[in-house]
């Protein structure tokens, strides 16, 4: 199966802690094989299965309490 990246703008994080809960709802998407979120830039990268959708993974950034933008793929 194909993969590709998604990076996605991540608002209203302000600790380490919220980084971490942004990639465990992130991977938590059937499909998600990783997920990287960088605090400082407030950038999410995640690589996916060519099934997963955009609109899934944003569901996940919403889950874990904060807004995203896709900004890459």
């Amino acid at each position: 199966m194909m993969q590709r990246t998604l990076e996605i703008d991540i608002a209203g994080m302000h600790c380490a802690s919220c980084s971490i809960l942004v990639d465990d709802c992130v991977e938590d998407v059937p499909g998600v094989l990783s997920s990287r979120t960088n605090l400082k830039s407030g950038r999410c990268v995640a690589v996916v299965n060519e099934s997963v959708t955009d609109d899934q993974v944003l569901a996940a950034v919403v889950e874990a309490g904060y807004t995203g933008l896709v900004v890459g793929v």
